[in-house]
């Protein structure tokens, strides 16, 4: 799984879909953890990830600032396994106006502090059926259970902010 997610997150870096530190990546394991990059620039080594447990109430020494989030996700999405949150010039322009559209469907651009709110966030989350959501000063959250499915998502979502912006 390793080999993977590092292939995935070296696309992330190349394509800067991690803007500064920003940005992040994870997968979850059938032993309730999930791996996540560090607070760190991409490194093409394992040690560019952190283990945690889901049910822990840990402290993320090393993971990034996004492992909350993460969390969050796979303790109530159980067909989450990949996820990542994006962040690219085009995302966050897009973030900052109502919403965006993908394949015909309208994701609304939430503010920050639904992140604080477990229903609504969930409920948000669950009603645009693409997986994924536009937070304000955050950029893109995605999750699916592949990390194919997951960025050829990503991808599209990109592709479509750079055409609206």
């Amino acid at each position: 799984m390793y080999k993977d997610i590092t292939r995935y997150a070296k696309i992330m870096y190349e394509k800067d879909f991690l803007y500064g530190l920003n940005g992040s990546i994870s997968t979850r394991f059938e032993d309730d953890s999930f791996i996540i990059n560090k607070k760190q620039i991409y490194k093409e080594e394992n040690t560019y990830f952190t283990k945690l447990l889901l049910s822990e109430n840990y402290k993320y020494n090393d993971a990034c600032k996004d492992a909350k989030i993460h969390s969050l996700i796979y303790n109530n999405c159980p067909q989450a396994k990949v996820i990542a949150i994006v962040c690219t010039k085009e995302i966050l322009k897009v973030c900052q106006k109502s919403s965006l559209i993908l394949n015909d469907n309208e994701i609304y651009v939430e503010n920050y502090s639904i992140l604080n709110d477990k229903k609504l966030f969930f409920n948000k989350l669950n009603t645009n059926k693409l997986n994924c959501m536009l937070v304000k000063n955050l950029g893109l959250i995605a999750f699916s259970r592949d990390f194919d499915t997951l960025f050829a998502l990503v991808f599209d979502v990109d592709l479509s902010a750079k055409v609206y912006i």
